[in-house]
């Protein structure tokens, strides 16, 4: 009996990976039929890879999570650096370069120091608008939401990851005591916010007229491509669990 449980189980576990493995190749084909220039494997390839290292972080490795903050910390000023090196007034660029990123990189601590679950909650968030919206946009396509900033977000995109973001908020009432509307209204708004920040990055590329802040990350371009929505997200987050400390009680 147990034998047929156990061929049972596998033969179901089976079947989920074989259409895991299904779903993803047709969202990858339906994706590239869309815009064959899309560097859609690559863009899933380094998720997978990052995804799991910062969650070990998070839920883990305090020492690897400060780690990560300093590298990535690094990272981003290079970046920074290198970007507005062609800028006429680079010491203003510089001053603005310093806040914009030391505050979401303080925010991010101090929220890991708080609660790890609040911080797996922002980055659900975070990495749910991002992944929703980009298939959302990809395949529903529409007007523009910001074309002379990004000319690939649409509409359809935001409206995707917003729905992400408000199942993620139903998902993580659950974890908090703050209940179901406060959460689904809350992660709605940081989903929102992501998706401004993210408009931000574009725009401050387009001042210093460069496509990507780096290309340290296949698919994703450099550091500050990657974060970009974690930029206002962060210190909004940090925010709310100030104001709000207990509707963030487990």
């Amino acid at each position: 009996m147990v034998k047929d449980s156990v061929n049972k189980l596998f033969k179901i576990v089976k079947g989920l990976c074989h259409f895991t493995v299904s779903l993803f190749n047709k969202l990858i084909a339906q994706v590239h039929f869309l815009d064959p220039r899309e560097n859609t494997k690559q863009r899933i390839i380094s998720a997978l890879v990052m995804i799991p290292v910062a969650l070990y972080a998070i839920f883990y490795s305090k020492n690897l999570f400060l780690l990560l903050s300093i590298a990535l910390t690094i990272l981003m000023v290079t970046e920074w650096l290198d970007m507005t090196r062609n800028m006429d007034d680079q010491k203003k660029w510089r001053i603005i370069g310093f806040f914009y990123i030391l505050i979401p990189i303080y925010s991010v601590i101090k929220i890991r120091f708080y609660d790890v679950d609040v911080l797996f909650w922002m980055f659900a968030v975070i990495w749910a608008t991002d992944i929703f919206a980009f298939f959302a946009g990809r395949s529903l396509g529409g007007a523009k939401l910001a074309p002379d900033i990004s000319p690939n977000k649409t509409w359809s995109g935001l409206a995707g990851g917003v729905i992400a973001s408000a199942i993620i908020g139903l998902l993580s009432s659950f974890m908090f005591s703050g209940g179901i509307i406060f959460f689904v209204f809350v992660s709605v708004l940081l989903s929102l916010i992501e998706q401004v920040s993210d408009l931000l990055e574009s725009k401050f590329k387009r001042i210093f007229g460069v496509k990507d802040s780096g290309n340290i990350i296949p698919g994703h371009g450099g550091v500050l491509d990657r974060l970009d929505g974690l930029m206002l997200v962060a210190p909004f987050t940090l925010f709310l669990i100030t104001v709000f400390s207990s509707k963030f009680g487990g």
